[in-house]
């Protein structure tokens, strides 16, 4: 074999492994996970109000925060425009309709995409920004009405085992 058929053998070689490399994940993505379970119970006894935590779930964060007593009171009398003030349009489950958007009113619970194109929506100051497209949310996820986001934030289905253990279910469809 002659230095010109090696070298083509070489770069062949390294373009093939390249290109395996480049592929994997999109390959990947295509193949459904089998360690998203259906259900996934969460400890909340260690958050204190105004902490947060963050859990993965369905391919998906979800956001658990204990609000604080002040924001409890202010949400109910918001007198910030929204879209959608009763969560009409919102995906989320019967018990949490409510001006809370929670089954009980010091702890919220949704996921962390927003409802435009799915970036990660950040808090601060009881409230929710999307670094994207700069769309906001109050503190019970209800998007604003000059935000590019069509809905509120989506809360998943989710029950207290216990006053300090929730169980995140995926609903049957």
């Amino acid at each position: 074999m002659d230095r010109r058929t090696l070298l083509t053998r070489i770069v062949q070689a390294f373009s093939i492994t390249g290109l395996g490399f480049v592929t994997y994940p999109f390959i990947k993505a295509w193949i459904p996970s089998f360690d998203n379970t259906r259900s996934r119970d969460v400890d909340v006894a260690s958050l204190l109000p105004g902490e947060q935590k963050v859990v993965p779930w369905l391919g998906r964060n979800v956001v658990l925060i204990k609000r604080q007593p002040a924001a409890i009171e202010a949400l109910p009398g918001s007198t910030q425009r929204l879209k959608d003030p009763l969560s009409d349009a919102s995906i989320q489950p019967v018990l949490a309709k409510n001006p809370y958007r929670s089954v009980r009113p010091e702890l919220f619970v949704a996921f962390t995409n927003c409802t435009h194109l799915g970036c990660e929506v950040v808090q601060k100051d009881d409230q929710f920004k999307c670094p994207c497209h700069q769309s906001d949310y109050d503190g019970a996820g209800r998007v604003l009405e000059d935000a590019a986001a069509p809905r509120n934030l989506d809360v998943p289905n989710y029950r207290y085992l216990s006053n300090q253990l929730i169980r995140l279910e995926q609903l049957d469809t």
